[in-house]
């Protein structure tokens, strides 16, 4: 019986979904090679941020859950000094029910490339989106 060879078992992992994952990494946990090892332990790194990221998201909505029975529920944020110090920038979006946007956060605690990869995302998905500045 041949082994699979790391490039074959990096290219699984990759393409494996969240629901395959664990079960991967459980088979390939037993392989005692140096570049397997570090593949497991990279991708249970990244499964286990994605639960965190889960169960933190989880949480963020717990608004959401309290007035499901409201139509529409609008997420805001702000950014700038306010009007003694500048100018100010306020967002306004409303997700469908049920919408799901990881790392979506306080724009203040998130990188200016994740900002930007999260606002395709969210224009995508968005019901409606307003932006005011004064």
């Amino acid at each position: 019986m041949t082994q699979e060879t790391i490039k074959a078992v990096g290219e699984k992992l990759a393409r494996a979904g969240r629901e395959e994952l664990p079960a991967l990494l459980a088979a390939y946990g037993e392989d005692t090679r140096s570049g397997v090892v570090s593949l497991v332990g990279r991708y249970r790194k990244k499964l286990e941020a994605e639960q965190r990221e889960d169960a933190r998201l989880y949480e963020m909505l717990s608004y959401e859950r309290k007035y499901a029975a409201a139509a529409r529920i609008c997420g805001i944020d702000e950014a700038g000094r306010g009007p003694l110090a500048g100018p100010v920038v306020a967002g306004a979006v409303i997700l469908p029910k049920d919408c799901r946007i990881r790392y979506l956060n306080d724009s203040k605690q998130l990188s200016e490339k994740m900002r930007e990869q999260l606002y395709d995302e969210i224009m995508e998905k968005a019901v409606a989106v307003g932006v005011t500045m004064r």
